[in-house]
């Protein structure tokens, strides 16, 4: 019953939250026909954690529950100025008449923040992978009384990472008493009803909007055949987003099935098309009796349908890549940054549909961007888009490029193509990024990045059928839509256009990354040359140009230029598969959306910006066109180039760049397939609809299967949304003493150091107070590098194990330690000498297992 509780507590708060700001969103969404009502919550709890963070990094606001009720003020005030102006009955009348819409949106979130929060119920543990790390920013949060906030696992330094999500959650936590390890299943549960509500609320417009220019009628008249289709072909929205997965689940019938395996002469099992598929955990014989029902014991099964890419070294070793999927991230249940960024995301990409249905009222002909910077629509354009950055900092390029993308292409509509498109989109890019990152200028003051540039893929490229394998499902109808508009093009020539364009693009990119890879491959051989010059700038740059060259070469494993670039072209023309896809996809949409794009007017050969045109927008199949082409050029990237990150792989550029693909190319499938259900008749219709079932059965697979795998078919241990239950259970003595801990006085708390994805840390985790050093690698990470690091770990295992008080005390000092942590961990690691702290300091926790002492003010000297 308490979890009931505290589910209904959150499910009213994010309620009230949707209600008032409606009316802001109702003035800043004209375009839609939804009014941005499924876009609402996000909206709002942008607005009250963005003033709560900004008044907090001030100084203004405390970092309490009084600060945050204060800055939820703000959302009445905008809400008042929203439905002035006579806006109060535009939003009764619009009420009154949509309220079947309505009723299925607050149906939609309530089913599927009810049905995630069972799912989080059945294995809540916040334990395993990133959990410990997103619980420890979330206590750090709470524990720290102001702005900037204490990073949990390097005391002395605030946090180096994109957190705003945290403080989103750790709002939500303060505002309605959950305890934070509950709070970390709700928020997964709410993340996913917010994203599917937000998904669910583009599609509904995007179908409504379709049905209203066919039957030509003004957005905002009430037509119910119109309505109704848009209220149930938007559930397809948040189906191909959130619940559509990979088609690993299917092979995993059938390799459990025993299909393509046979014995050899041996007696062993082999299978060509299994080793071909190299699919890690496929390639090796499945266990006898085969089973049509997929188990895996041995291994975490659901885990593979995120690594089924994966790149292969010239020495022929596979390399592990992310390929995370929506309904894999929920199953996982991560409140890692790419799922907090979904339902934000998303309200970014409504701005950008409001923008293509209204680009005009947006930036007028006659206009200036300097126009801009006069409207507080501009103002909370940018405070969308820049607020990504600082959720999920991957997010912010790409969703201001769409913007800027959207932006370019209606100009184009309406004056036509010329090269002032492209500097229209250089120059909104420019003002809305710089003003986004004004925005959140503090964060920007303390946050250390680990990209580094980009580096070109040589050897690494993404086979055909592994990416048909993670994408088929979306895939399927997005083809078969795009045939169908091909095959309606008025002006087929613009096909070749598409092809040309495809063509030479191609090219261009796979050239460029080769001569890039060779110009770097090449300082290798040219630095120990520059080196030894005379000159001492020339010997600087060729000592640069070294390291530089040795380590792209040792990603390579130290092959020549020769081996590399060789490799290279022969997996390209060996294995053509994805990039075939890619340029077939692009030749059909870039020939469509070039199509629309009328010549501009001239006269005496001078291009005309400042006629101007009738105000109708474009038809809302190109907005799903440039979304499909946003997918395409985040699929493509990655196949020439990649992010210059501490793993040295394309490993988190394929994570970040194809989950938003997923997104994106979602919300694309899910239009496809209403428009084509809905329009296709006769054979055409059968044939569509038996492949597209086919496709959704397939597509179906992975989340039936692995959702009963990882809840153990809804038998749990226990029921209950307390992710730190398990440790009551299994070490109730270590539980005991880290509740204890978390409601003492702030203070570094001193605890075992080891390896990441371990139980080390976790005094830290589930406290709130900063320890010497939590997971080093990640602080690596988050930081760059490991300067900030330095000696902690050595330092931490000296001050448990040696007999010296002066060496202790001098520890003690150095890092500010005011409670000193001893538990099973540090017993097994340290073998600490406990006399040297029983003697000087305070046992201020004691029980069968820990022992927690604190240090005296006149021994350590402390100032907090």
């Amino acid at each position: 019953m308490t979890d009931i509780f505290h589910f209904l507590s959150w499910y009213l708060v994010i309620l009230l939250i949707g209600v008032v700001t409606f009316p802001i969103a109702f003035r800043f969404f004209p375009r839609l026909t939804s009014k941005g009502y499924a876009l609402a919550r996000p909206l709002g709890l942008l607005l009250w954690g963005y003033v709560f963070w900004l008044l907090g990094s001030l100084g203004i606001l405390q970092n309490d529950l009084g600060g945050v009720i204060l800055a939820f003020v703000i959302l009445p005030g905008a809400a008042i100025w929203g439905g002035s102006g006579g806006k109060w009955n535009e939003i009764l009348a619009w009420i009154k008449t949509n309220w079947k819409s309505i009723l299925t949106m607050e149906l939609l979130f309530f089913i599927a923040f009810g049905l995630w929060a069972v799912v989080r119920a059945a294995n809540p543990d916040v334990a395993y992978t990133e959990k410990p790390m997103e619980l420890a920013f979330i206590n750090s949060i709470l524990k720290s009384p102001s702005f900037p906030l204490h990073d949990p696992w390097l005391s002395g330094y605030s946090i180096s990472y994109y957190y705003f999500g945290y403080v989103l959650i750790a709002m939500l936590t303060r505002v309605t008493g959950v305890a934070s390890s509950i709070a970390f299943n709700l928020s997964s549960a709410l993340w996913f009803a917010l994203t599917a509500l937000a998904v669910y609320g583009i599609v509904f417009d995007l179908i409504a909007t379709w049905k209203y220019k066919a039957k030509s009628l003004i957005i905002n008249e009430q037509k119910p055949d119109v309505l109704k289709l848009a209220r149930i072909g938007g559930l397809l929205g948040p189906f191909f987003v959130l619940i559509i997965s990979c088609l690993e689940g299917v092979l995993e019938l059938l390799y459990s099935g025993g299909v393509f395996w046979k014995e050899n002469a041996e007696g062993t099992l082999v299978s060509k098309f299994w080793t071909w598929l190299s699919i890690s955990e496929l390639d090796v014989a499945p266990t006898l009796p085969f089973d049509w029902i997929p188990s895996r014991p041995a291994s975490w099964m659901w885990w593979r349908g995120s690594r089924v890419l994966q790149d292969l070294s010239l020495a022929n070793v596979k390399i592990e890549i992310i390929d995370e999927f929506p309904f894999f991230s929920y199953l996982l249940s991560d409140l890692h940054p790419h799922v907090l960024a979904m339902p934000f995301g998303l309200l970014a990409l409504g701005v950008c549909l409001n923008l293509f249905l209204g680009a005009k009222e947006f930036y007028p002909i006659k206009g200036s961007f300097f126009f801009w910077l006069k409207r507080w629509e501009f103002w909370l354009t940018a405070l969308i888009l820049g607020s990504l950055a600082f959720i999920n900092t991957w997010d912010f390029p790409i969703y201001v490029g769409l913007f800027c993308l959207v932006l370019a292409f209606s100009r184009s509509v309406q004056l036509g193509w010329s090269w002032r498109r492209v500097g229209e989109f250089l120059k909104s890019g420019f003002l809305i990024g710089i003003t986004g990152i004004f925005l959140f200028l503090p964060f920007y003051l303390g946050f250390k990045s680990q990209a580094g540039g980009f580096l070109p893929s040589m050897e690494y490229m993404t086979r055909g059928v592994h990416f048909w394998i993670l994408f088929g499902a979306l895939l399927t109808p997005i083809f078969i839509w795009l045939f169908f508009q091909v095959r309606q093009m008025e002006e087929p020539k613009r096909l070749l256009q598409g092809l040309k364009f495809a063509f030479i693009l191609f090219v261009c990119l796979w050239l460029f990354s080769t001569l890039f890879g060779i110009l770097l491959l090449s300082l290798n051989q040219i630095g120990p040359t520059w080196a030894v010059s005379s000159n001492n700038l020339i010997a600087f740059i060729g000592n640069k140009f070294q390291i530089a060259g040795q380590a792209f070469s040792g990603l390579h494993g130290f092959a020549d230029v020769e081996t590399v670039t060789r490799q290279s072209v022969l997996r390209r023309l060996t294995a053509p598969g994805t990039w075939l896809t890619l340029a077939v996809m692009l030749t059909a949409t870039w020939g469509l959306l070039s199509g629309k794009i009328k010549k501009p007017l001239t006269t005496n050969g001078a291009v005309l910006d400042e006629i101007e045109t009738p105000a109708q927008s474009p038809r809302v199949k190109y907005f799903v066109l440039i979304l499909i082409l946003v997918g395409i050029a985040l699929t493509t990237f990655p196949e020439f180039f990649y992010l210059r990150d501490q793993f040295g792989s394309r490993m988190n550029t394929i994570f970040k760049f194809y989950f938003q693909a997923w997104i994106i190319w979602g919300i694309a499938a899910a239009y496809a397939s209403v428009e084509l259900l809905t329009r296709l008749r006769g054979w055409k219709s059968w044939i569509f609809n038996v492949v597209w079932v086919v496709t959704i059965l397939g597509g179906l697979a992975y989340p039936v299967i692995m959702i009963l795998e990882k809840t153990n078919h809804f038998k749990p241990v226990e029921w209950t949304l307390d992710g730190n239950a398990y440790l009551l259970r299994g070490t109730p003595d270590e539980y005991a003493a880290m509740e204890w801990l978390s409601k003492v006085p702030l203070g570094v708390v001193a605890e075992a150091v080891g390896g990441s994805y371990t139980d080390y840390a976790r005094v830290s985790t589930r406290t709130g107070l900063s320890t010497v050093l939590g997971w080093p690698g990640h602080e690596g990470q988050w930081r760059g590098g490991y300067e900030e690091v330095g000696s902690r770990q050595s330092d931490i295992e000296l001050l448990y194990k040696t007999n010296s008080w002066t060496e202790t005390q001098y520890l003690i000092q150095k890092y500010n330690i005011r409670y000193i942590y001893i538990g099973n961990l540090e017993h097994s690691l340290y073998q600490p000498d406990l006399d040297k702290f029983r003697a000087v300091l305070d046992l201020v926790y004691g029980n069968s297992s820990v022992k927690i002492y604190e240090v005296p003010a006149s021994v350590g000297e402390l100032t907090q």
